[in-house]
């Protein structure tokens, strides 16, 4: 089986490349600079795509040709979750390729309303046209947000570590609020698994794939954060869910759709809230790779010298 990885030069391009490999597949790239990928990784592809920009549609035309399955590992940008995925998609409809796994390793935006949650209008507005203008039926897994990013600005809590003094903030219950995540090389296993071996996957007929590698709370990263580097996590309470729903419409207000990022931990902190992030209908794949913890990704942390999300 050859696949296309676009986007290949990032890191979970790459991580899906190489296990992609692992399981005897041919892998193909696309991307704008080949030298950004490890040469050992680069020599082991059939070939590999140089495209000037996303909309570059000779370089995404020769790309597609003769694979069977795409994969879109474009980096979590608005342009490229929307304008550049649907080129994809476009390219592969012309080819007349029947599997394609869209960019959308999220939380689950399927739980929400349009506009809820700014940062995935994208992903709601790239599923709604394909459902109803193309010939394929893409693949979306849904895997809670990545390990990377839960001691950070964007994680639950809006960790801040700046100061020496790590500290996670909360609003009304939001300390027990359930936040599934996921380590991207667990992704890549499970992403080349879903392509293998998925439910109507290799039949070109898509759908809803709902993985991670743990669910945790803002209490249980504080634990697991003083565990791993023994330094203290001051847990704060802000203020009630009104007050938070409040502060968001504030913001909202004040910064406007294109400062979206600048309340994103506010407007995820509320849906999480009512549950809207939990995964009713998870994928289980502990027969291909068994998942990560959170206290042995912050080991790996630790080891490389870094603290969570830095």
């Amino acid at each position: 089986m050859l696949i296309l990885i676009a986007g290949i030069t990032g890191g979970l391009g790459q991580r899906l490349a190489t296990v992609a490999l692992s399981r005897g597949l041919s892998v193909r790239g696309l991307g704008r600079s080949p030298d950004k990928l490890p040469a050992d990784l680069a020599a082991r592809l059939e070939s590999f795509i140089e495209s000037e920009t996303y909309y570059d549609i000779p370089a995404l035309d020769k790309a597609v040709a003769s694979v069977d399955a795409v994969i879109d590992a474009y980096s979590p940008h608005p342009v490229l979750d929307l304008d550049a995925q649907l080129l994809l998609l476009r390219a592969a409809e012309r080819a007349q390729i029947k599997v394609f796994i869209a960019s959308t390793w999220s939380r689950d935006w399927t739980n929400l309303k349009y506009g809820e949650f700014e940062h995935y209008n994208n992903h709601i507005h790239f599923e709604h046209q394909a459902g109803t203008t193309s010939s394929i039926r893409p693949v979306y897994i849904l895997s809670g947000l990545f390990a990377n990013l839960l001691y950070t600005q964007y994680g639950p809590g809006a960790f801040n570590g700046s100061s020496g003094k790590p500290e996670l903030s909360y609003y009304g219950d939001g300390d027990t609020d359930k936040w599934p995540w996921s380590v991207q090389d667990d992704v890549a296993e499970w992403t080349i698994d879903i392509l293998l071996h998925g439910d109507g996957v290799q039949a070109g007929k898509g759908g809803f794939f709902r993985i991670s590698s743990g669910v945790t709370t803002i209490r249980e990263l504080a634990s697991a954060y003083e565990q791993a580097f023994s330094v203290p996590v001051k847990v704060t309470r802000k203020g009630t869910l009104e007050d938070l729903k409040t502060e968001l419409a504030k913001l909202r207000k004040d910064k406007g759709r294109a400062g979206y990022f600048e309340y994103m931990g506010e407007a995820a902190a509320v849906v999480a809230s009512r549950g809207g992030w939990e995964h009713a209908d998870a994928t289980v794949l502990e027969q291909f790779r068994k998942p990560t913890s959170l206290s042995q990704y912050l080991s790996g942390e630790k080891h490389e010298g870094r603290k969570g999300g830095k």
